[in-house]
């Protein structure tokens, strides 16, 4: 079996699936309806959606991500895989009918193109037909933005909005001086998968210190930790940049001027002015590799804020605070699945670009300016 047959045919799997030389697509595509139709089933498309990943153990994590996102919204799926390491060059296709999960009537389109060698300049022209017209267009690319590829510059242009995958990038400062670089020469909507990961957290924090009696606290910050889950998978190795993303949105939603950063004993230390000390330290779980597991901040006035995930529910954090004087009940948050795909999905759907994650990625090119991650 080839590897575009095993890309097409792994999770999920098709309602039908049939491998087609390029100019057999929109034909095979109406045969396959045509059969469809007689058993109720209904073709559906919301938008365009263009994925390019390099042929990789990851490929399969992407499809889960797309399966994901036809769950909740049926689109138009054009999956394309890249094998820069084949030693022949090729251009192949298949199409596919996937349906929702839990649907019964409704189905969507996957056209997969696999490519190899000198065959990627047909990549292009190849797309391009198979659109829906009238439709948007998002395009998310699975690879570091900081190197360049020769089809991100034509994909892009078709594109209204580009998510982007931090895990793929080297460099997590090449990757945001890259990303902001984009955003301000072409305009495009962008956002990073890692930024919505991060959606409950950001949430969890806003909820706690919006409260008048906890506001002031922010003022007030002496230190804070962030633990995350260090635990290696086959799909992430580059684990501290959700890590990292939280704490540049803090600290430029707080004003705080950076100052330096070290690594020590496996954790990274920075340091800001005003005495402010963060510190980004690892432990490991049974949960997403590189995902928040807990949040400490203390105030210059010893009061303490824990926010931590259970062993329990996973996706829930206990939040505690506590001062010299009191110490207040536990209550919980629900973080939600955002390991899940979810977050992708609401990403594709949320218009513009989020000034927050601009903010975030500036910050990033001071945290990591030694490019520690």
């Amino acid at each position: 079996m080839t590897s575009l047959e095993k890309q097409s045919l792994s999770n999920p799997e098709p309602i039908a699936h049939e491998i087609v030389s390029p100019d057999e697509i929109e034909s095979k595509l109406l045969k396959i309806w045509e059969d469809l139709a007689k058993v109720n089933k209904m073709r559906a498309s919301l938008f365009n959606l263009i994925v390019f990943n390099k042929l990789s153990k990851r490929t399969d994590y992407f499809r889960t991500i797309v399966q994901k996102i036809i769950d909740r919204f049926p689109c138009r799926v054009l999956f394309i895989s890249h094998d820069p390491d084949s030693s022949k060059e090729y251009l192949k296709t298949a199409v596919s009918v996937i349906a929702p999960e839990g649907q019964s009537t409704i189905a969507c389109d996957t056209i997969d193109i696999g490519v190899a060698g000198p065959e990627w300049k047909r990549v292009f022209s190849l797309v391009l037909p198979h659109l829906i017209p009238d439709l948007p267009v998002n395009l998310l690319w699975a690879e570091d933005p900081s190197q360049n590829h020769p089809l991100f510059e034509s994909l892009a242009n078709l594109s209204q909005r580009i998510i982007f995958d931090s895990e793929s990038a080297d460099s997590l400062y090449d990757f945001s001086n890259t990303v902001l670089s984009m955003k301000e020469k072409k305009g495009l909507e962008i956002t990073d998968l890692n930024w919505a990961r991060l959606e409950g957290w950001r949430d969890l924090l806003v909820s706690t210190f919006e409260a008048k009696e906890h506001m002031a606290d922010l003022q007030n910050i002496e230190e804070i930790k962030i633990v995350y889950n260090a635990k290696e998978t086959e799909f992430f190795c580059h684990l501290k940049i959700q890590s990292m993303y939280l704490l540049a949105y803090l600290s430029s939603r707080l004003g705080w001027n950076f100052k330096k950063a070290k690594a020590k004993k496996g954790a990274f230390h920075f340091s800001f002015e005003n005495k402010i000390n963060a510190i980004i330290e690892p432990t490991e779980w049974d949960l997403g590799s590189g995902t928040v597991i807990a949040i400490e901040i203390k105030t210059k006035d010893e009061k303490c804020y824990s926010m931590a995930r259970t062993q329990q529910a996973k996706h829930q954090a206990t939040i505690q605070i506590a001062s010299q004087e009191y110490c207040d009940l536990p209550y919980r948050f629900m973080l939600g699945q955002t390991a899940s795909g979810q977050s992708l999905v609401r990403e594709i759907f949320q218009g513009g670009t989020s000034d927050f994650l601009l903010e975030s990625l500036h910050q990033l090119l001071l945290l990591d300016k030694k490019k520690l991650c």
